[in-house]
């Protein structure tokens, strides 16, 4: 993750790399889907070239997260906005994977649900990838309590504080203690 620069500006993190691409032709109902789609969600390259339904490619999603993902979509193109899902996807090449799913609707010229395109990213967690993730947590919570103090935020501070040491703990190191204010 980028770092916060002198001078203040924003900080720009960075996404993890993406791992497949789609586009949904809403009014056709056509997924188009790069060989990493395709690897994915279980569908042939030519499927995802010639555009498959969507409802194709919903068979894909484990059964538990499928309605939550279906209701997440739907939300989504009736309110025209933006669409972000963590699910479980099996296919024959890649097995049970945990993905990231992140997409936006987009309307035409009448304002009308017209196209969907989006991204994924492979979440399945190795050990090493976990503990990864869990120094950058540790350093973006470092961080929040460097501001939530600067700004004299007691309670964030001290909720940032009890967060910190668990990642410690789940990271191998410092003692468990509950922390009173």
């Amino acid at each position: 993750m980028a770092a916060m620069p002198a001078g203040g500006r924003s900080v720009h993190l960075r996404y993890p790399p993406i791992d497949g691409f789609w586009t949904w032709d809403i009014k056709r109902n056509r997924v188009y889907g790069d060989a990493n789609l395709s690897d994915y969600f279980g569908l042939t390259l030519e499927e995802f070239s010639r555009g498959a339904p969507l409802e194709r490619c919903m068979e894909s999603i484990e059964a538990e997260d499928r309605l939550r993902v279906n209701v997440a979509i739907r939300r989504a193109v009736e309110r025209r906005s933006s669409f972000r899902e963590v699910c479980k996807v099996r296919s024959e090449k890649m097995g049970l994977r945990k993905i990231l799913a992140v997409g936006q609707c987009y309307v035409d010229s009448l304002g009308e649900a017209a196209v969907y395109p989006g991204w994924f990213v492979d979440l399945t967690q190795e050990e090493d990838c976990e503990e990864a993730s869990l120094r950058e947590i540790h350093q973006h919570i470092e961080q929040g309590k460097e501001i939530s103090r600067s700004i004299g935020q007691d309670l964030l501070f001290y909720l940032l504080d009890n967060a910190h040491e668990e990642v410690q703990l789940r990271l191998g190191g410092g003692s468990r203690r509950r922390k009173s204010s």
